[in-house]
């Protein structure tokens, strides 16, 4: 019984221990990497971890190369899951998780297709997230999380909003956002703020900047207030601490002497700048700031007189005598001589005014559309008799064919025959006792039509007027004299000159928001036939008036429609109104005019030299165009003469770009900076061919 309860235990305990092993054996089957891979196919590794793991693992063709791998016999296998990631991310392979299936790719690829995932799995793998960032600049973060990034991950810094833009696995990304939330704290007590009582914060500034890459004030931001003339420092307390001596030593006061500078200028004139500046230097703040130092609790009113009693200091008259602004208009330059307070606050005057203006191109369109239609028919009538003559005339002209005729003078019948319009004709008989009759007959049908179009086109300064006249100066007589009072002849006409065609008078004003205002007087006149007038004839046509028009809009500044029918009718009484019979006593016009006038104008704000070049390579080639279109159709009589005179072709200005297009909210700033960007437009001149 004994024994048979041995062999049991001994059975049971047999069975344990083969269980155990099975177990044992199972665990280092399903959670060992029974080997380490040295400098082996990136394949054979996979296919190692895939057959610990369970993992089905898809490869990608592009993955391939030698890799070595060290792992413990006792790694679990979510351990040795990540041990294989962190593989394939140091060279460069990225595995994205799916339902089924593990796919292995390349990391760039990985990152280009990162909007085109097809399951969520692959979303949460691999996203691209803004992350904010509310006390540190986003900048000074990039260097330090850069590293945490993978290889094949994106950080960069938006210095506008302060954000953070990366892409990364969701893993890496909220551990690289936990730590932002850590670094992205208000700081304390890291700044303060220097008042200054005598030098300049922004000269202070720059002087201490160039003394920062010195082991003196080393990681100290430094930036002025020039408002309140103050120094603003951020850093470490005992860095700002050696800054804030080196400000005490430095911010003491100047020498009571005058000191002379020489200013020269860039845009603005001299001799208009000059009595501005002296005006300036006059003033009674700059003066009471000049004569002595303020107390830290008194506070200076120019209006009502507080802090007056500073003056006394220093005579005010002798203070003014000290500063002198003198022009120099050779070098464009100003030679200043006042007390280094005040010359300080002149420079800076000066540098704001001294600035680009931008410049207004004007481009008008006159166009003048008249038509005229006339119409006249007429029979006059002469007798002459022994007991008189009788006359029916409507023209003036039958008197000089009746004495031509009677004197058989044929010259002085064709000329009184000549001088109206249209058809004359005459018939009739006079015999040689100047007997007879006569009948003269006038018709007349006339069309006129004309079309005037004016393109004048001006540039000019922001602020400045400016006028252009294309024309010729027309004699007009005034006055004569032909005898004296002793019968003497010393005769003489007095004559006056008058111009006479196209003038375009503007003064142009930059307001902000891309609008110019402009003062416009503009006039076309021209000579018209004499028309039996003692003198010449003008017409004129003018309008003057102020407009506000956007950058590159095109306005209409006024126009008129003009139209006028005449009819006049001359007939003999009572016998002129006879029906059919009447039209032989009777001469009847009409004429009918049509007018239409329209004035056009545009304007351009000039920003810089980019813009003047689009525009100055526009209207010369247009021209250009004009006369080369001109020279082919008109070849003239001198051919294989030489080369007829032609305008060149400059071909710097064929790589020109148009300029921007303004925004209808965007303001015109009076400092115009070299730059313009490029983008086309089309404009209602290029469409009319301007």
């Amino acid at each position: 019984m004994a024994h048979n309860r041995r062999v049991f235990w001994i059975v049971i305990s047999f069975l344990i221990l083969l269980l155990y092993s099975a177990m044992s054996v199972a665990r280092d089957e399903s959670g060992r990497l029974e080997q380490s891979f040295k400098n082996a196919d990136i394949e054979k590794v996979i296919e190692a971890v895939a057959q610990v793991t369970g993992k089905n693992f898809i490869i990608d063709p592009r993955v391939k190369g030698k890799v070595t791998l060290i792992a413990p016999n006792s790694m679990p296998v979510e351990d040795l899951h990540e041990t294989l990631l962190t593989l394939l991310r140091v060279h460069g392979y990225v595995a994205i998780e799916s339902d089924n299936a593990t796919r292995i790719i390349p990391a760039d690829v990985a990152r280009d297709q990162l909007n085109k995932a097809e399951n969520s799995q692959y979303k949460q793998d691999w996203i691209t997230q803004v992350l904010q960032v509310e006390n540190v600049p986003a900048a000074k973060l990039v260097a330090v999380l850069r590293p945490l990034v993978a290889r094949e991950g994106h950080l960069v810094a938006l210095p506008e909003s302060n954000r953070l833009v990366a892409t990364d696995t969701k893993a890496n990304l909220d551990r690289i956002q936990r730590l932002i939330q850590r670094l992205d704290v208000p700081a304390q007590g890291d700044y303060e703020v220097v008042h200054l009582t005598h030098a300049s914060a922004e000269e202070l500034v720059r002087t201490l900047q160039k003394l920062t890459s010195d082991n003196v004030g080393q990681g100290v931001k430094l930036q002025f207030d020039q408002r309140t003339n103050r120094i603003i420092m951020a850093g470490a307390e005992a860095q700002r601490f050696k800054l804030r001596a080196l400000i005490a030593d430095l911010d003491t006061p100047t020498s009571s002497k005058g000191s002379v500078d020489v200013v020269y200028l860039r845009y603005a004139k001299a001799e208009n700048l000059a009595p501005v500046l002296q005006k300036i230097a006059m003033n009674r703040s700059l003066l009471s700031e000049q004569s002595g130092e303020k107390s830290p609790g008194q506070k200076t009113d120019s209006e009502t007189g507080a802090g007056a009693q500073q003056l006394n200091t220093l005579d005010k008259q002798m203070l003014k005598e000290r500063i002198n602004i003198e022009p120099d208009s050779r070098t464009n330059a100003l030679v200043i001589s006042a007390p280094p307070q005040i010359l300080k606050s002149l420079k800076k005057v000066i540098k704001e005014l001294d600035i680009r203006r931008a410049q207004v191109l004007i481009e008008a369109i006159l166009v003048e559309i008249s038509e005229s239609k006339q119409a006249e028919l007429g029979v006059e009538w002469v007798a002459n008799g022994s007991n008189g003559v009788g006359l029916i005339d409507f023209s003036g002209t039958l008197p000089a064919i009746l004495s031509g005729a009677v004197t058989g003078n044929a010259s002085q019948v064709a000329s009184a025959l000549g001088q109206g319009s249209g058809v004359t004709s005459a018939v009739g008989q006079i015999s040689t006792d100047s007997r007879g009759w006569g009948a003269l007959i006038r018709a007349l049908n006339s069309d006129t039509g004309s079309n005037v179009l004016s393109t004048p086109t001006l540039l000019t300064l922001d602020n400045e007027e400016a006028e252009i006249i294309v024309g010729k100066e027309v004699p007009f007589q005034t006055g004569s004299y032909a005898t004296d009072n002793a019968g003497a002849t010393n005769p003489f006409t007095t004559v006056e000159r008058q111009e006479v065609g196209l003038k375009l008078k503007i003064k142009p004003q930059i307001n902000e928001g891309s609008e110019v205002f402009l003062e416009i007087d503009q006039e076309v006149s021209s000579v018209l036939p004499a028309d039996g007038a003692v003198d010449l004839q003008t017409s004129k046509r003018r309008i003057k008036t102020n407009i506000i028009v956007g950058d590159q809009n095109m306005v209409v500044l006024g126009g008129l429609l003009d139209e006028r029918e005449t009819q006049v009718a001359n007939k003999v009484p009572l016998f002129g109104d006879i029906p059919g019979l009447g039209q032989l006593f009777r001469s009847d016009q009409n004429q009918r005019e049509k007018v239409n006038l329209m004035i056009f104008l545009r304007a351009v704000i000039i920003k810089d030299g980019t813009e003047s070049d689009y525009y100055s390579r526009q209207k010369y080639y247009g021209i250009r165009q004009e006369q080369t279109n001109m020279l082919e159709q008109n070849p003239g009589l001198l051919k294989g003469q030489g080369h007829r005179p032609r305008m060149p072709e400059l071909k710097k200005w064929e790589e020109a770009t148009k300029p921007t297009a303004p925004d209808a909210n965007e303001s015109v700033p009076r400092a115009i900076k070299d730059q313009a960007d490029s983008i086309e437009y089309e404009s209602e001149y290029e469409q009319l061919g301007l």
